[in-house]
Order: C-alpha cells, then structure tokens, then sequence
C-alpha cells in the first residue's frame, strides 16, 4: 500500500518518457483509484472515530448525571448557607440555622470544650 502508488507515479513517468499511452492511462488511472480509495477510507476513518468519541463523552456524561443525582437523593436535608447573605433572607423550611456572629470563636470554644476536635466545632457551627 505504501509503495504501489509511488511505483505507479514511476510507471507514469516512464510511459510519459516513452510516449507509451497505454502504460499512463493505466498507472494514472490506478493512481486516481488510490487516491480515492484512500480518501474514503480516511472519511469513514473519521466519522466512526468522532461517533466513537462522542459515544464515550455521553455515557460518561450519563454516569456523572446519575451519581449527581444518587448523591443528592441520599440526603435530601443538606442545605449550603451563604455566609455573605443575610439569615433573614434564608428559607430554610424550620431547619435552624446559625448566625455568623453568634458563633463562638475557635479558640474560646476549645477552652470551654475540652476533648473535642475541630471537627465537632465545624459538625456544630458549620464553616
């Protein structure tokens, strides 16, 4: 396949040389029927590959979706506040929520708290 149009383009040359119409017709001939061989071979090439691609980006896009989804079914009372924005301002259907200037400082509830973790303080008063 590598070879045979370059032996193909020689062949022309030689008949070109020669005058012999024969052997050009022939050797152009199948040079064209090679590059049009392998121009569609190359298109179908392409169009499963991009389909392929595309296949790929969608099931993954689906697999993210659904453990977006599972993620967020699992705990339907999670909620972020806005640090920024106002409480009052916040529908939180009943749920309390804490104010930011009510929250002790870490170092005074860690002397008030003894034993307990940064973590228990962020459990309780959130970030």
């Amino acid at each position: 396949m590598t070879f045979t149009p370059i032996f193909l383009f020689l062949l022309a040359f030689v008949g070109l040389f020669q005058e012999n119409a024969l052997l050009l017709g022939w050797s152009v001939g199948l040079l064209i029927i090679f590059a049009v061989t392998f121009w569609l071979i190359n298109i179908i090439w392409a169009v499963i590959s991009v389909l392929s691609y595309n296949q790929e980006i969608e099931d993954d896009a689906k697999r993210q979706f659904a453990l977006w989804n599972s993620h967020n079914q699992t705990n339907p009372n999670q909620f972020v506040v806005n640090i920024n924005q106002k409480t009052s301002d916040l529908n939180t259907s009943g749920r309390e929520t804490i104010e930011v200037s009510t929250k002790p400082n870490l170092q005074d509830w860690f002397r008030s708290n003894p034993g307990k973790s940064i973590n228990d303080y962020y459990t309780k008063f959130g970030r």
